[in-house]
């Protein structure tokens, strides 16, 4: 998943983080994490146990693998959302912008396993390893690969938690199993050159900048000016690598917001919508309604685990039904 970073080291394992606000410490301007792999390893390990940890947007040269032991976490990757629950993975493709945060767990903290891959000691190995697109759902991957993965990242978590030397030898022998794995079986594709991304790629930033931002009173025009750009060759550039409109993703990641709001809180509905950046409680239930086919109280019936005795009443459903006509 997503990491903190301690810069302390012991014995020759990487030292478990921390804090929490080191983490930003180490993702540049671009929104590109910064080299902070451990020596002698092909990748970062990060075992998560922080109740609602919040990761900002950022990206990386190499593949990162996130298994859920207990727990869970909201993520983004590029204008994809995912829940994640108890046994669920996700993998993350090279340069794909991401960013996540825990959710809080009933029954104490959780236990979430990151495996980061640094793509120079990979691509040393595997040239062009960072041009390969992932996904869990790879036609070459069955159920057995997938009982692997879990059973590889679970090891890795342990074996990481160990801290002693000799547990080094099994920690890098499967981690380079997992490698082996992922790249025989859980690959979709290749990216082309061109689409490769360098830490001055400003769609990177865009992109980012948005991630984090969303909430705010943004517009087309004011964030085309905040890159350097006429709001015309802003409109153009975005909707070419992005393949849809300015309005559409900040809607979209505003909308994704309320909902993982809604998910986690009984506060009032309007409060929610405000927070994600909506103007008001009508733009919001429109948006929400032609988005997931249901108005936000409706959607909150279904899915917010509280008494249902602190819901609104049907008058509050009466409402909804008029904002979004």
């Amino acid at each position: 998943m997503y990491r903190l970073l301690s810069t302390e080291r012991r014995c020759t394992m990487p030292q478990r983080p921390q804090s929490s606000h080191q983490y930003n410490t180490v993702i540049s301007p671009d929104f590109l994490e910064e080299d902070i792999y451990p020596e002698g390893y092909p990748g970062l390990v990060i075992v998560h146990h922080d109740n609602d940890e919040l990761v900002s947007a950022h990206w990386h040269q190499g593949l990162e693998a996130i298994h859920i032991i207990r727990g869970g976490g909201t993520f983004q990757v590029e204008d994809q959302h995912y829940m994640l629950s108890d046994n669920d993975s996700l993998l993350i493709s090279p340069y794909q912008m991401h960013q996540g945060r825990t959710v809080d767990h009933s029954q104490g903290m959780v236990k979430i396993i990151s495996v980061t891959f640094n793509n120079e000691v990979v691509g040393r190995i595997y040239p062009f390893a960072d041009r390969f697109l992932f996904s869990l759902s790879a036609p070459n991957a069955n159920v057995e690969d997938r009982k692997n993965l879990d059973h590889l990242m679970i090891r890795i978590g342990s074996l990481y938690e160990q801290q002693d030397t000799a547990s080094a030898f099994l920690l890098n022998a499967t981690l380079f199993q997992l490698l082996h794995l992922l790249y025989t079986r859980f690959t979709i594709g290749v990216r082309p050159p061109e689409s490769i991304r360098s830490g001055r790629n400003v769609t990177r930033q865009i992109l980012g900048y948005l991630a984090n931002h969303h909430a705010e009173n943004l517009t087309e025009r004011t964030v085309a000016a905040y890159f350097g750009y006429s709001r015309e060759h802003f409109s153009r550039l975005f909707r070419k690598t992005t393949g849809t409109t300015f309005k559409s993703y900040l809607t979209k990641l505003r909308l994704a917001e309320a909902r993982t709001n809604m998910d986690r809180s009984n506060g009032p509905i309007s409060g929610i919508a405000a927070d994600a950046g909506f103007p008001s409680l009508t733009s919001f239930t429109r948006a929400f309604t032609r988005e997931y086919g249901i108005t936000p109280r409706q959607y909150r019936r279904e899915h917010l685990q509280i008494d249902q005795t602190a819901l609104p009443t049907n008058g509050d459903n009466l409402r909804d039904q008029q904002q979004s006509s």
